[in-house]
Protein backbone atom coordinates (compact mmCIF):
# COMPACT_ATOMS: atom_id res chain seq x y z
CA UNK A 1 0.00 0.00 0.00
CA UNK A 2 2.65 2.48 0.87
CA UNK A 3 4.82 1.74 -2.40
CA UNK A 4 1.54 2.34 -4.64
CA UNK A 5 0.50 5.57 -2.71
CA UNK A 6 4.55 6.82 -3.16
CA UNK A 7 3.66 5.86 -7.34
CA UNK A 8 1.09 8.18 -7.37
CA UNK A 9 3.12 10.82 -5.24
CA UNK A 10 6.14 10.45 -8.29
CA UNK A 11 3.64 10.30 -10.93
CA UNK A 12 1.89 13.63 -9.43
CA UNK A 13 5.02 15.17 -9.53
CA UNK A 14 5.49 14.23 -13.10
CA UNK A 15 2.35 15.96 -13.87
CA UNK A 16 3.80 18.69 -12.18
CA UNK A 17 6.88 18.53 -14.24
CA UNK A 18 5.23 18.61 -17.05
CA UNK A 19 2.79 21.60 -16.61
CA UNK A 20 5.81 23.66 -14.28
CA UNK A 21 8.30 23.15 -17.79
CA UNK A 22 5.54 23.80 -20.24
CA UNK A 23 4.48 27.22 -18.84
CA UNK A 24 7.62 29.97 -18.88
CA UNK A 25 10.19 27.70 -19.96
CA UNK A 26 8.38 26.36 -23.41
CA UNK A 27 5.61 28.50 -23.36
CA UNK A 28 8.31 31.29 -24.13
CA UNK A 29 9.28 30.21 -27.70
CA UNK A 30 4.96 30.25 -28.66
CA UNK A 31 4.07 33.24 -26.96
CA UNK A 32 7.22 35.79 -27.17
CA UNK A 33 6.27 37.10 -30.53
CA UNK A 34 3.13 38.57 -29.15
CA UNK A 35 4.24 39.57 -26.22
CA UNK A 36 6.72 41.58 -28.42
CA UNK A 37 4.49 43.28 -30.09
CA UNK A 38 1.65 43.45 -27.45
CA UNK A 39 4.69 45.25 -25.25
CA UNK A 40 6.35 47.29 -28.31
CA UNK A 41 10.14 45.78 -27.40
CA UNK A 42 12.03 43.22 -29.46
CA UNK A 43 12.90 39.47 -29.20
CA UNK A 44 16.36 40.87 -27.48
CA UNK A 45 14.66 42.39 -24.68
CA UNK A 46 12.48 39.44 -23.69
CA UNK A 47 15.54 36.97 -24.41
CA UNK A 48 17.38 38.77 -21.53
CA UNK A 49 14.14 38.71 -19.43
CA UNK A 50 13.99 34.53 -20.33
CA UNK A 51 17.82 34.70 -19.40
CA UNK A 52 17.40 36.37 -16.35
CA UNK A 53 14.54 33.93 -15.25
CA UNK A 54 16.69 30.87 -16.09
CA UNK A 55 19.22 32.59 -13.55
CA UNK A 56 16.84 33.60 -10.85
CA UNK A 57 15.07 30.10 -11.00
CA UNK A 58 18.41 28.45 -10.44
CA UNK A 59 19.44 30.49 -7.79
CA UNK A 60 16.06 30.32 -6.15
CA UNK A 61 16.51 26.25 -5.87
CA UNK A 62 19.31 26.46 -3.65
CA UNK A 63 16.87 27.45 -1.29
CA UNK A 64 13.71 25.61 -1.93
CA UNK A 65 16.42 22.18 -1.46
CA UNK A 66 17.12 23.81 1.78
CA UNK A 67 13.21 23.62 2.42
CA UNK A 68 13.36 19.87 0.85
CA UNK A 69 15.81 18.70 2.91
CA UNK A 70 13.69 19.53 6.13
CA UNK A 71 10.64 17.93 4.54
CA UNK A 72 8.72 20.87 4.40
CA UNK A 73 6.34 19.88 1.33
CA UNK A 74 3.23 22.06 1.96
CA UNK A 75 5.37 25.45 2.21
CA UNK A 76 7.26 24.08 -1.17
CA UNK A 77 3.95 22.64 -3.02
CA UNK A 78 1.38 24.48 -1.21
CA UNK A 79 2.45 28.06 -0.78
CA UNK A 80 5.57 29.06 -2.47
CA UNK A 81 4.41 27.03 -6.13
CA UNK A 82 0.98 28.19 -6.27
CA UNK A 83 2.24 31.81 -5.66
CA UNK A 84 4.70 31.75 -8.45
CA UNK A 85 1.78 30.70 -10.40
CA UNK A 86 -0.39 32.90 -9.12
CA UNK A 87 2.58 35.61 -10.35
CA UNK A 88 2.67 34.37 -13.69
CA UNK A 89 -0.65 35.34 -14.49
CA UNK A 90 -0.58 38.72 -12.84
CA UNK A 91 2.50 39.37 -15.33
CA UNK A 92 -0.14 39.20 -17.86
CA UNK A 93 -2.40 41.99 -16.89
CA UNK A 94 1.09 44.05 -17.46
CA UNK A 95 0.85 46.83 -20.07
CA UNK A 96 4.68 48.04 -19.34
CA UNK A 97 7.68 45.77 -20.54
CA UNK A 98 9.77 46.76 -17.35
CA UNK A 99 6.57 45.55 -14.98
CA UNK A 100 6.31 42.57 -17.14
CA UNK A 101 9.66 41.51 -16.70
CA UNK A 102 10.01 42.09 -13.40
CA UNK A 103 6.90 40.24 -12.92
CA UNK A 104 7.82 37.71 -15.49
CA UNK A 105 11.47 36.81 -13.42
CA UNK A 106 10.24 36.42 -10.39
CA UNK A 107 7.00 34.17 -11.20
CA UNK A 108 9.39 31.99 -13.68
CA UNK A 109 12.21 31.85 -11.19
CA UNK A 110 9.50 30.85 -8.57
CA UNK A 111 8.11 28.02 -10.92
CA UNK A 112 11.97 26.62 -11.77
CA UNK A 113 12.50 26.36 -8.06
CA UNK A 114 9.52 25.14 -6.81
CA UNK A 115 8.64 22.52 -9.89
CA UNK A 116 11.50 21.77 -11.86
CA UNK A 117 13.47 18.56 -11.76
CA UNK A 118 16.04 20.09 -9.37
CA UNK A 119 13.07 19.56 -6.54
CA UNK A 120 10.90 16.60 -8.08
CA UNK A 121 14.17 14.47 -8.37
CA UNK A 122 15.49 14.80 -4.81
CA UNK A 123 11.79 14.62 -3.61
CA UNK A 124 11.48 11.23 -5.95
CA UNK A 125 14.57 9.70 -4.39
CA UNK A 126 13.00 9.82 -0.87
CA UNK A 127 9.79 8.63 -2.01
CA UNK A 128 11.45 5.84 -3.76
CA UNK A 129 14.21 5.35 -1.33
CA UNK A 130 13.48 1.21 -1.76
CA UNK A 131 14.32 2.01 -5.96
CA UNK A 132 15.60 5.73 -6.50
CA UNK A 133 16.53 4.46 -10.03
CA UNK A 134 12.76 3.32 -11.03
CA UNK A 135 11.56 7.12 -9.41
CA UNK A 136 14.12 9.06 -11.04
CA UNK A 137 13.38 7.49 -14.25
CA UNK A 138 9.88 7.37 -13.61
CA UNK A 139 9.25 10.93 -13.33
CA UNK A 140 11.87 12.08 -16.13
CA UNK A 141 9.81 9.40 -18.36
CA UNK A 142 6.70 11.97 -17.31
CA UNK A 143 9.24 14.91 -18.02
CA UNK A 144 9.68 13.94 -21.57
CA UNK A 145 6.01 14.99 -22.62
CA UNK A 146 6.21 18.27 -21.21
CA UNK A 147 7.47 20.03 -24.34
CA UNK A 148 5.12 18.05 -27.17
CA UNK A 149 1.91 18.37 -24.65
CA UNK A 150 2.67 22.33 -23.59
CA UNK A 151 3.64 23.85 -26.85
CA UNK A 152 0.44 22.63 -29.06
CA UNK A 153 -1.43 23.41 -26.31
CA UNK A 154 -0.21 26.88 -25.29
CA UNK A 155 0.05 27.62 -29.44
CA UNK A 156 -3.54 26.99 -29.81
CA UNK A 157 -4.62 29.01 -26.24
CA UNK A 158 -2.63 31.75 -27.82
CA UNK A 159 -3.82 31.71 -31.43
CA UNK A 160 -8.12 31.65 -30.15
CA UNK A 161 -7.86 33.13 -26.80
CA UNK A 162 -4.71 35.74 -27.31
CA UNK A 163 -1.18 35.50 -25.31
CA UNK A 164 -2.67 36.81 -21.74
CA UNK A 165 -5.32 34.56 -21.49
CA UNK A 166 -2.77 31.76 -22.44
CA UNK A 167 -0.47 32.72 -19.59
CA UNK A 168 -3.45 32.54 -17.21
CA UNK A 169 -4.73 29.45 -18.20
CA UNK A 170 -1.64 27.55 -17.84
CA UNK A 171 -0.81 29.22 -14.50
CA UNK A 172 -4.25 28.10 -13.18
CA UNK A 173 -3.38 24.62 -14.51
CA UNK A 174 0.04 24.83 -12.57
CA UNK A 175 -1.75 25.60 -9.37
CA UNK A 176 -3.88 22.51 -9.71
CA UNK A 177 -0.40 20.41 -10.55
CA UNK A 178 1.24 22.20 -7.50
CA UNK A 179 -1.27 21.44 -4.69
CA UNK A 180 -2.06 17.80 -6.18
CA UNK A 181 1.61 17.28 -5.81
CA UNK A 182 1.63 18.17 -2.83
CA UNK A 183 -1.51 16.61 -1.21
CA UNK A 184 -0.17 13.33 -2.12
CA UNK A 185 3.55 13.94 -1.25
CA UNK A 186 2.58 14.88 2.09
CA UNK A 187 3.03 12.40 4.90
CA UNK A 188 5.37 10.19 2.65
CA UNK A 189 9.10 11.57 3.68
CA UNK A 190 9.15 11.88 7.28
CA UNK A 191 13.21 12.25 7.48
CA UNK A 192 14.16 15.73 8.14
CA UNK A 193 17.25 17.25 8.41
CA UNK A 194 16.98 19.14 12.02
CA UNK A 195 19.87 21.18 11.34
CA UNK A 196 20.31 22.06 7.63
CA UNK A 197 23.37 23.79 6.24
CA UNK A 198 23.64 26.84 4.50
CA UNK A 199 23.35 26.83 1.02
CA UNK A 200 26.89 28.24 0.84
CA UNK A 201 27.87 25.88 3.31
CA UNK A 202 26.61 23.22 1.59
CA UNK A 203 27.93 24.46 -1.71
CA UNK A 204 31.80 24.90 -0.67
CA UNK A 205 30.59 21.02 0.82
CA UNK A 206 29.86 19.89 -3.46
CA UNK A 207 33.09 20.79 -4.08
CA UNK A 208 35.79 20.17 -1.64
CA UNK A 209 36.91 17.50 -3.45
CA UNK A 210 38.77 16.84 -7.03
CA UNK A 211 36.13 14.15 -7.35
CA UNK A 212 33.04 16.59 -6.80
CA UNK A 213 34.86 19.24 -8.55
CA UNK A 214 34.86 16.90 -11.48
CA UNK A 215 31.14 16.01 -11.41
CA UNK A 216 29.97 19.82 -11.09
CA UNK A 217 32.57 20.88 -13.81
CA UNK A 218 30.76 18.22 -16.06
CA UNK A 219 27.32 19.23 -15.32
CA UNK A 220 28.27 22.61 -16.55
CA UNK A 221 29.78 22.18 -19.68
CA UNK A 222 27.73 19.20 -20.44
CA UNK A 223 24.44 21.68 -20.09
CA UNK A 224 26.87 24.22 -21.95
CA UNK A 225 26.61 22.05 -24.98
CA UNK A 226 23.29 21.15 -24.98
CA UNK A 227 21.74 24.58 -24.45
CA UNK A 228 23.71 25.72 -27.78
CA UNK A 229 22.57 22.71 -29.75
CA UNK A 230 18.73 23.02 -28.92
CA UNK A 231 19.35 26.80 -29.81
CA UNK A 232 21.25 26.23 -32.74
CA UNK A 233 19.80 23.42 -34.14
CA UNK A 234 17.11 24.74 -36.98
CA UNK A 235 19.49 27.25 -38.11
CA UNK A 236 22.08 25.15 -38.30
CA UNK A 237 20.16 22.40 -40.36
CA UNK A 238 18.53 25.67 -43.00
CA UNK A 239 22.42 26.42 -43.52
CA UNK A 240 22.86 22.77 -43.97
CA UNK A 241 21.09 22.51 -46.70
CA UNK A 242 17.18 21.47 -45.39
CA UNK A 243 14.54 23.88 -45.86
CA UNK A 244 12.73 25.41 -42.64
CA UNK A 245 10.15 23.40 -42.36
CA UNK A 246 12.20 19.92 -42.84
CA UNK A 247 14.77 21.87 -40.29
CA UNK A 248 11.62 22.30 -37.57
CA UNK A 249 10.24 18.55 -38.18
CA UNK A 250 13.71 17.03 -37.48
CA UNK A 251 14.08 19.41 -34.47
CA UNK A 252 10.58 18.29 -32.82
CA UNK A 253 11.04 14.83 -33.91
CA UNK A 254 14.28 15.03 -31.31
CA UNK A 255 12.39 16.35 -28.65
CA UNK A 256 10.04 12.97 -29.20
CA UNK A 257 13.25 11.20 -28.78
CA UNK A 258 14.09 12.09 -25.31
CA UNK A 259 11.51 8.90 -24.48
CA UNK A 260 14.11 6.58 -26.83
CA UNK A 261 16.35 7.59 -23.77
CA UNK A 262 14.35 7.13 -20.81
CA UNK A 263 12.26 3.80 -21.32
CA UNK A 264 14.73 1.39 -21.75
CA UNK A 265 17.25 3.09 -19.45
CA UNK A 266 16.48 0.76 -16.27
CA UNK A 267 17.53 -2.18 -17.46
CA UNK A 268 20.35 -0.08 -19.17
CA UNK A 269 21.90 0.88 -15.91
CA UNK A 270 21.30 -2.24 -14.32
CA UNK A 271 23.79 -3.67 -16.48
CA UNK A 272 25.99 -0.88 -17.39
CA UNK A 273 25.55 1.41 -14.39
CA UNK A 274 24.46 5.27 -14.79
CA UNK A 275 28.62 6.35 -14.54
CA UNK A 276 29.47 4.59 -17.85
CA UNK A 277 25.76 5.60 -19.18
CA UNK A 278 26.57 8.99 -18.35
CA UNK A 279 29.64 8.82 -20.35
CA UNK A 280 28.39 7.64 -23.53
CA UNK A 281 25.48 10.35 -23.71
CA UNK A 282 27.79 12.94 -23.00
CA UNK A 283 29.55 11.34 -26.04
CA UNK A 284 26.28 10.90 -28.15
CA UNK A 285 25.69 15.15 -27.62
CA UNK A 286 29.42 15.64 -29.09
CA UNK A 287 28.90 12.93 -32.02
CA UNK A 288 25.51 14.38 -32.79
CA UNK A 289 26.52 17.95 -33.35
CA UNK A 290 28.81 16.38 -36.02
CA UNK A 291 26.11 15.14 -37.61
CA UNK A 292 24.19 18.34 -37.19
CA UNK A 293 26.92 19.67 -39.19
CA UNK A 294 26.16 17.88 -42.55
CA UNK A 295 22.45 17.77 -41.95
CA UNK A 296 21.77 18.99 -45.11
CA UNK A 297 20.80 15.72 -46.10
CA UNK A 298 17.46 13.72 -44.82
CA UNK A 299 19.34 10.74 -43.33
CA UNK A 300 21.95 12.01 -41.64
CA UNK A 301 19.56 14.71 -40.09
CA UNK A 302 17.78 11.98 -38.67
CA UNK A 303 20.94 10.25 -37.04
CA UNK A 304 21.10 13.71 -35.58
CA UNK A 305 17.68 13.24 -33.78
CA UNK A 306 17.97 9.92 -32.87
CA UNK A 307 21.40 10.19 -31.30
CA UNK A 308 21.13 13.82 -29.52
CA UNK A 309 17.28 13.14 -28.65
CA UNK A 310 18.36 9.30 -26.81
CA UNK A 311 21.65 11.14 -25.10
CA UNK A 312 19.75 14.07 -23.51
CA UNK A 313 16.47 12.46 -22.60
CA UNK A 314 18.81 9.87 -21.01
CA UNK A 315 20.93 12.82 -19.24
CA UNK A 316 17.95 14.33 -17.69
CA UNK A 317 17.57 11.05 -15.37
CA UNK A 318 21.14 10.16 -15.42
CA UNK A 319 22.58 13.42 -13.68
CA UNK A 320 20.35 12.52 -11.00
CA UNK A 321 21.02 9.34 -10.45
CA UNK A 322 24.75 9.41 -10.19
CA UNK A 323 24.33 12.75 -7.96
CA UNK A 324 22.58 10.28 -6.01
CA UNK A 325 26.09 7.81 -5.78
CA UNK A 326 28.40 10.77 -4.67
CA UNK A 327 26.41 13.75 -3.28
CA UNK A 328 25.87 14.13 0.96
CA UNK A 329 22.29 12.32 1.35
CA UNK A 330 22.07 14.52 4.36
CA UNK A 331 21.88 17.41 2.26
CA UNK A 332 20.99 15.94 -1.08
CA UNK A 333 18.07 18.23 -2.46
CA UNK A 334 20.44 21.54 -1.57
CA UNK A 335 23.63 20.09 -2.79
CA UNK A 336 21.57 18.77 -5.95
CA UNK A 337 20.32 22.24 -6.25
CA UNK A 338 23.20 23.45 -6.57
CA UNK A 339 24.91 21.40 -9.34
CA UNK A 340 21.76 22.46 -11.32
CA UNK A 341 22.73 26.05 -10.58
CA UNK A 342 25.89 25.65 -11.62
CA UNK A 343 24.57 23.40 -14.78
CA UNK A 344 21.98 26.29 -15.20
CA UNK A 345 24.94 28.65 -15.90
CA UNK A 346 26.33 27.23 -18.14
CA UNK A 347 22.99 26.46 -20.22
CA UNK A 348 22.65 30.24 -20.24
CA UNK A 349 26.50 31.10 -21.15
CA UNK A 350 26.74 28.65 -23.84
CA UNK A 351 24.42 30.21 -26.25
CA UNK A 352 25.65 33.56 -25.86
CA UNK A 353 29.52 32.83 -26.42
CA UNK A 354 28.50 31.10 -29.10
CA UNK A 355 26.09 33.76 -30.34
CA UNK A 356 29.46 35.91 -30.12
CA UNK A 357 31.82 33.20 -32.15
CA UNK A 358 28.48 32.69 -34.95
CA UNK A 359 28.47 36.44 -35.11
CA UNK A 360 32.56 37.41 -35.33
CA UNK A 361 32.68 34.50 -37.97
CA UNK A 362 30.52 34.47 -39.54
CA UNK A 363 28.84 31.10 -39.80
CA UNK A 364 26.74 29.06 -38.14
CA UNK A 365 28.12 25.98 -38.64
CA UNK A 366 30.35 27.56 -35.73
CA UNK A 367 27.96 26.41 -33.23
CA UNK A 368 28.22 22.67 -33.25
CA UNK A 369 32.17 23.09 -33.32
CA UNK A 370 31.38 24.82 -30.08
CA UNK A 371 29.02 22.29 -28.68
CA UNK A 372 31.65 18.93 -29.98
CA UNK A 373 34.55 21.10 -27.87
CA UNK A 374 31.92 21.56 -24.63
CA UNK A 375 30.23 18.10 -24.80
CA UNK A 376 34.13 16.82 -25.10
CA UNK A 377 35.59 18.72 -21.54
CA UNK A 378 32.29 17.47 -20.37
CA UNK A 379 33.06 13.58 -21.16
CA UNK A 380 36.57 14.48 -20.40
CA UNK A 381 35.42 15.59 -16.76
CA UNK A 382 33.33 12.39 -16.35
CA UNK A 383 36.81 10.23 -17.10
CA UNK A 384 38.27 12.69 -14.12
CA UNK A 385 35.59 12.16 -11.77
CA UNK A 386 35.63 8.08 -12.22
CA UNK A 387 38.99 7.94 -11.82
CA UNK A 388 39.22 9.95 -8.73
CA UNK A 389 35.67 7.93 -7.79
CA UNK A 390 37.64 4.85 -7.99
CA UNK A 391 39.99 5.95 -5.80
CA UNK A 392 38.31 6.80 -3.08
CA UNK A 393 36.78 3.21 -3.69
CA UNK A 394 39.95 1.57 -2.98
CA UNK A 395 41.18 3.69 0.07
CA UNK A 396 38.13 3.10 1.97
CA UNK A 397 38.83 -0.72 1.18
Amino acid sequence: MRLKSSVRAVDALGALTIVAYGTWFYGFGVLVGDVGDDLGVGVGALGVVYGSTTLAGGIGAMFVGRLLDQVRLDLIFLWLGPAAAATYAIASYASNFFVFALLYVVAGGGIAATGFYSVTQPLVVQLRSDDPTRGITRLTIWGAFSSPIAIPLTELARDTTGWRTAVRLSAALLVVAYVGAGLLARGRVTSAVRSPAKVWTVAKETTATPLLRSYVAGAFFSSMAVSVLLVYQVQTMKWAGLSAAAAASFAGARGLLQLLGRLPLLPLVDRFGSWKLQHVCRGGVAVGAVALLFSGRSGIAIVYAIVVGTSAGALSALDGMVGHEILDHKHFATALAFVGFVATVGSATGPIVAGILVQRLGSVGVAPGFVIVSASVAVGAQFSAARHRGRAVITNV
